[in-house]
C-alpha cells in the first residue's frame, strides 16, 4: 500500500512539474512573441508586400509603382495546373488583370483599323519577362506589340501565355495544350534564355522546371507509408516558427555559433569555367534547340509562323546606372560566370544560322544603353519592354502573316 502511495505521489508530482513547465513555456513564448512583434513592426514600417524593386531608377513616374507591386504580390500565389505545374489564379486590379485561364490581359489603346481584315492571331510564350513582371498591363511586351501593329494598320489579337518561372519546355507544353483544344494561331513567339539557364544553374541539370526537387518531395510525401515523415516535417515547420527557437538562435549566434544559410541564387556559384559547366551549358542549348525544332515541326503541320528570341540580362549591359543597376548586378554576381558561359555559347552556336529569319539573339540589345533599363538582373522595366516589343513588331511586319487576308 505504501509503494502504491509513493507511485501515486510520484505521478502527481511529475504531472505538476510538467504542467508548470508548459505554463512557463507558454508565458515565455508569448512574451517573446510580443517582443518580436513590436520589434519587427518598429524595424519594418512598410508593408510586408513591399518590393525592393520599387526604387528602380527606370521608373520615371513613381506615383503608381507602390500600388503596382502591392497588386503584383497579391496576384502572385500560383495554383497547380496539369502538365505545366502552375499558373496564376484570376485577378483583377488597376494594373494587373488575369483571366480565369491564368492569362494576363493584353491591352492596346489603339482602335482596330477601319475596314480591317480578320485579326492576326499571335500567341506569345515566355517566363516572367514575357508575362510582364514590373510592368502594367498596357506596357507588357505583348500589349506594346498589339499597339505597334495597330498603328501600322495591322489588326492583331495577341495572347500573353507568359508565366513566371516557365522554362521553354513548359512553354511548348502550354502551346501543345492550346493546339489540342483546336486553338490555332497565325504566329507564335517564344522569348527565352533566363529561366532555362537559371534552372540548369540552380539544379546542375539542364531541362528541368525550376525547383523540381520540391515537386519530387511533394509527390514522395503523398505516397502510402510517408505519414511519419510528413508529421516530422510538420513539427519541424512549427518549431521553426516558435519565438523561443528564434530567440535561441539569436543567442547562439551572439555566442559565436553559426548556422549554414539556405541555398539561394545569390549563394550558389560557378566560379572558373570548367568542362563540367561547359557540358551543362551544351545540354541546356541542346534541349532549347530541340524545343525550337518541335515548334518548327508543328508549324509545318498546323501552318503558322514562328519567331524565337534569346533575351538579354543585366550582365550584358555595359553602361549600368550607378544609382541602381550596379547594385542589382552585384547582388547576383554569383550567377554572373555561368550567365557569361551560357551567352557566349549562344553567340558561338549555329542557332542564328540554322534558324535564319526565325531565331534572334537579343542579348546585346541594351549593351550600350546609358539610360536605366533593369529593375533586377533580368527584368527590364516598361521602357525596356518597349524596345524589345518594337524589335519584335518590326520582325512581325516582315512576315507574310502580317498581310493576312
Amino acid at each position: 500500500m505504501i509503494k502504491v502511495d509513493k507511485i501515486g505521489k510520484l505521478i502527481k508530482d511529475a504531472w505538476l512539474i510538467i504542467g508548470i513547465t508548459i505554463i512557463l513555456f507558454c508565458l515565455f513564448e508569448g512574451s517573446l512573441s510580443l517582443v518580436f512583434f513590436i520589434r519587427d513592426r518598429l524595424r519594418t514600417p512598410v508593408p510586408s508586400t513591399a518590393d525592393c524593386r520599387i526604387t528602380a531608377d527606370t521608373y520615371s513616374d513613381a506615383t503608381w509603382v507602390a500600388n503596382y507591386w502591392q497588386e503584383f504580390h497579391n496576384s502572385g500565389v500560383v495554383r497547380w495546373r496539369p502538365y505545366v505545374y502552375w499558373r496564376r489564379p484570376p485577378y483583377h486590379g488597376n494594373y494587373i488583370n488575369i483571366d480565369d485561364n491564368g492569362i494576363r490581359a493584353t491591352v492596346s489603346t489603339e482602335t482596330m483599323p477601319q475596314g480591317s481584315r480578320t485579326p492576326v492571331k499571335i500567341f506569345m510564350f515566355g517566363g516572367s519577362t514575357m508575362w510582364g513582371e514590373g510592368a502594367r498591363d498596357a506596357f507588357t511586351i505583348p500589349s506594346i506589340i498589339a499597339k505597334e501593329l495597330r498603328q501600322k494598320g495591322i489588326a492583331a489579337e495577341v495572347t500573353n501565355f507568359g508565366e513566371t518561372g516557365y522554362v521553354s519546355t513548359q512553354e511548348v507544353i502550354t502551346f501543345l495544350l492550346q493546339l489540342q483544344k483546336g486553338k490555332l494561331p497565325d504566329l507564335v513567339i517564344f522569348y527565352d534564355g533566363v529561366n532555362d539557364m537559371f534552372s540548369a544553374y540552380q539544379q546542375h541539370v539542364a531541362g528541368l522546371p525550376q525547383n523540381e526537387h520540391h515537386r519530387e518531395e511533394e509527390f514522395d510525401l503523398s505516397q502510402p507509408g510517408m505519414l511519419t515523415r510528413r508529421e516530422k516535417m510538420d513539427l519541424q515547420a512549427i518549431a521553426k516558427k516558435l519565438s523561443t527557437v528564434r530567440f535561441a538562435k539569436i543567442l547562439l549566434e551572439r555566442l559565436g555559433f553559426r548556422y549554414p544559410k539556405a541555398v539561394t541564387a545569390e549563394s550558389l556559384s560557378f566560379d572558373i569555367p570548367t568542362p563540367e559547366n561547359e557540358a551543362l551549358v551544351q545540354d541546356l542549348l541542346a534541349i532549347y534547340r530541340s524545343n525550337v525544332d518541335i515548334v518548327n515541326a508543328l508549324s509545318e503541320r498546323y501552318h503558322f509562323k514562328c519567331l524565337f528570341y534569346w533575351q538579354p540580362t543585366i550582365f550584358q549591359k555595359t553602361q549600368l546606372t550607378a544609382a541602381y543597376e550596379l547594385g542589382k548586378r552585384a547582388e547576383m554576381q554569383a550567377i554572373g560566370q555561368f550567365v557569361g558561359q551560357t551567352y557566349e555559347a549562344v553567340h558561338r552556336s549555329e542557332l542564328a544560322e540554322k534558324y535564319k529569319g526565325s531565331f534572334h539573339d537579343l542579348s546585346l540589345v541594351f549593351a550600350d544603353v546609358r539610360q536605366p533599363i533593369y529593375i533586377d538582373w533580368c527584368h527590364p522595366g516598361e521602357s525596356g519592354n518597349e524596345i524589345i516589343a518594337k524589335i519584335m513588331a518590326s520582325d512581325i511586319l516582315g512576315l507574310s502573316v502580317a498581310n493576312k487576308e
